[in-house]
């Protein structure tokens, strides 16, 4: 399910690549400041397909809390 509270969570393509940390730092920067999202799928694209699914479930975790 990609809806949470009303919320869908979009991936764009856009964002700088950064290591997972960075990445998840940011988005629980976002998260705690009312955002539902932020502009970093080249994050995801551009990692290995298990790496991106683990990345991927980090981040709906934090959005989902």
């Amino acid at each position: 399910n990609a809806c949470f509270a009303g919320r869908r969570i979009v991936l764009f393509s856009g964002g700088e690549a950064k290591d997972e940390a960075s990445v998840l730092a940011e988005v629980k920067e976002v998260a705690a400041g009312g955002g539902a999202g932020s502009i970093m799928g080249r994050n995801a694209f551009q990692r290995k397909y298990e790496d991106a699914i683990s990345l991927l479930n980090k981040i709906t975790a934090i959005y989902k809390s």
